[in-house]
C-alpha cells in the first residue's frame, strides 16, 4: 500500500511541476523539491525563479506582485541553488534570495539575503553566515 502511495504522490508532484513551469510559466528547476501546500504567486507567475535543489515546505507564500502603489507592479522573485525556506514563512516580492541559505519557520523575509547565510525572524534577520551549508539545506559533514 505504500508503494502505491508514494507512486501516486509522485505522479501528482510531477503533474503539479508541469503545470508551474509549462502552463503557468514559473522558472523551478526540476530537483527543486515543493510542497503541495506551498503557495506560488499566480498573479505574476513568469517572475517566480528557483533554482536547484531547493526546498520549500508546506504554506510558503512567494510572492511577484505588488498593489500598494496603486497600479500594480510586477516583479521577479529569484530564489538560488541549495536553498532550504521553513514553513510558514512569506518572501515579499521582488527579493533575491542567493545560495546555500536557510530560511527558518516564520519568518518574513522583506530585504535580499546574500549567499551562505542563516536568517529567521518577523522581520528576517541574518543569524549567522556559515560556509558549510550545503544541498538541501544541510550542514556539510567536517572531516
Amino acid at each position: 500500500m505504500a508503494k502505491i502511495r508514494t507512486l501516486i504522490r509522485r505522479i501528482l508532484i510531477f503533474f503539479v511541476h508541469f503545470i508551474r513551469t509549462k502552463i503557468y510559466g514559473m522558472h523551478i528547476h526540476p530537483s527543486a523539491l515543493i510542497s503541495l501546500k506551498a503557495n506560488l504567486d499566480k498573479t505574476n507567475p513568469k517572475g517566480i525563479y528557483i533554482g536547484s535543489k531547493t526546498v520549500i515546505t508546506g504554506n510558503v507564500t512567494i510572492l511577484t506582485h505588488n498593489y500598494v502603489m496603486g497600479d500594480g507592479t510586477f516583479v521577479d522573485t529569484k530564489i538560488g541553488d541549495n536553498v532550504f525556506i521553513g514553513t510558514h514563512t512569506v518572501i515579499m516580492p521582488g527579493l533575491t534570495i542567493g545560495n546555500n541559505i536557510i530560511i527558518g519557520a516564520g519568518s518574513v523575509v522583506t530585504k535580499d539575503i546574500e549567499d551562505f547565510s542563516i536568517v529567521a525572524g518577523n522581520p528576517a534577520k541574518l543569524i549567522r553566515k556559515d560556509e558549510n551549508i550545503g544541498e538541501y539545506g544541510q550542514f556539510k559533514k567536517l572531516d
